[in-house]
């Protein structure tokens, strides 16, 4: 019983969904004299209060006709072009008010925005190489006892490591107890600087002094905190001067090394705050380090980010996830992510023209900002995009053969701040300009070409010189675009 009242249920709501649609199509029958009033209209060259310049089919917009009635092209009548720009200049889905609501359609407004580039990408929790303290042999020595330790193990700040002979040292520690009993300052101070030269550790020749001892071993401890990286000696091991005997990493602070790809790197700088996110919980680092190499595989750059890491719950081989905000900001546009029906060829949005008609508009999506996606192209601020029932309304379209418009240059209300963004190569510098091989300019619907530009300043072109690949931020000014920032990106091998 309840599956067959659930196929009536479902029947009887298809039923009015095309009802709705096909009332919106074709409208409610006219009475008998609707005929003769219609071409009575027709015929005075106009309908209601607004004149009538012609008809067309909306599939072939560029012939027109005198007089309404079928399109020869299509089956479906033609289509009133008003005088002022009025009637229905683009094919449309037509719902009626009442079946808007029973759909569930809902709109929401194309928005402008001031819009931080936001970049995300998955990063490596890795050791910080500036942090690893590597202990060498300062004399030839022999290892007399090492303390049960491998690569890998986690030591304290003066562990003992490895317990040394040092042959060299007892000799001179010999000569100097000597001197020190002498009460000579002058030859004090100078055997005290022979153990010194020799390699002994400032506390081991206190240690002699203080006690009057020969001190005939010395006791390698570790320098911090850390993980051991290497340990190259073992005991019974004779030692030359400056091998090396362990290599003691610290884990205060660590490195993320992420991969990021190679157009989006211009917008990241030595010294930006990143969100990271390790195992569910957020930290804040910055930027270290960005490399100067590109991977040829991947087009990617390495970049490190320093995170602090003082309770050592970052462990080397952790993956994390890295967001950071990109250089500068600008205006754009943006709609609900909701909006957006992805086709597997384009993105498209359901414009709502108002008065329960509905047409596709292709758009280009930019990077998500929560819950509201970028436009780069495709709409203006002020229209509306369905966001809800957009999937029923793109399937009557189809149905209808209505063609998805194309998308125009965009239109961003930008003021008379805005930066506009593009990349380029720098191929002359002189006299206050630049001439410049560029890629589009997004924000200004400009497309990639070669031209000169004037800068704001010499400051501008700092350090820049022709053969440089470039990150360009123009301004719109009423002389023109000028040059504002000129900044050098990484280069490919």
């Amino acid at each position: 019983m309840n599956i067959k009242r659930n196929a009536l249920i479902g029947a009887m709501g298809l039923l009015l969904l095309l009802a709705g649609l096909y009332l919106g199509r074709y409208g409610v029958p006219a009475p008998d004299n609707a005929p003769a009033a219609k071409e009575s209209g027709a015929m005075n060259g106009e309908e209601g209060d607004r004149q009538v310049l012609y008809w067309y089919d909306p599939m072939y917009p560029q012939h027109r006709f005198e007089e309404p009635g079928p399109s020869p092209f299509m089956d479906m009548d033609l289509v009133p072009r008003y005088a002022g720009g009025g009637g229905s200049e683009q094919p449309a889905v037509q719902v009626e008010a009442a079946m808007v609501q029973s759909l569930g359609i809902r709109s929401a407004s194309v928005t402008s925005t001031r819009a931080q580039s936001r970049l995300e990408a998955t990063g490596l929790v890795a050791f910080n190489d500036r942090a690893l303290t590597r202990l060498q042999s300062p004399s030839m020595a022999f290892v007399d006892k090492a303390w049960p330790l491998a690569e890998g193990d986690t030591v304290r700040r003066g562990q003992p490591l490895l317990r040394l002979r040092v042959p060299a040292w007892t000799g001179a520690q010999h000569e100097w107890l000597a001197l020190l009993d002498s009460g000579d300052s002058a030859l004090i101070a100078s055997g005290r600087e022979r153990l010194r030269s020799l390699g002994m550790p400032a506390a081991l020749i206190s240690s002699v002094e203080r006690q009057r001892q020969l001190q005939d071993t010395w006791t390698v401890t570790a320098p911090h905190d850390g993980v051991i990286r290497t340990l190259d000696a073992r005991a019974g091991m004779t030692l030359a001067a400056g091998a090396s005997m362990a290599g003691i990493q610290s884990l205060d602070p660590v490195w993320i090394e992420i991969a990021m790809p190679e157009r989006q790197v211009g917008q990241v700088r030595n010294g930006d705050v990143v969100e990271v996110t390790v195992q569910g919980a957020l930290r804040e680092g910055r930027v270290a380090e960005i490399l100067p190499q590109v991977n040829q595989a991947t087009r990617t750059v390495p970049v490190r980010v320093i995170l602090p890491n003082g309770n050592g719950e970052l462990r080397p081989g952790m993956s994390a996830q890295v967001r950071l905000q990109g250089e500068s900001e600008q205006k754009a546009l943006a709609v609900p992510t909701e909006a957006l029906l992805h086709t597997g060829q384009r993105t498209l949005v359901m414009l709502d023209e108002g008065e329960g008609r509905y047409r596709p508009q292709a758009v280009q999506p930019g990077a998500e900002l929560g819950e509201q996606t970028l436009i780069l192209a495709g709409l203006e601020e002020g229209q509306k995009v369905v966001v809800s029932g957009q999937f029923l309304l793109d399937s009557e379209a189809s149905l209808q053969g209505i063609a998805i418009q194309d998308m125009a240059p965009p239109k961003v209300t930008d003021g008379p701040g805005a930066l506009h963004h593009a990349e380029g190569v720098v191929e002359q510098l002189v006299d206050g300009k630049v001439r410049l091989r560029h890629g589009p300019f997004e924000t200004l619907g400009m497309p990639a070409m070669t031209m000169r530009f004037r800068l704001a300043n010499e400051q501008v072109a700092g350090g820049i010189a022709v053969g440089d690949r470039v990150r360009i931020g123009v301004r719109d000014t009423d002389d023109g675009l000028i040059v504002v920032s000129l900044d050098k990106q990484a280069v490919t091998p």
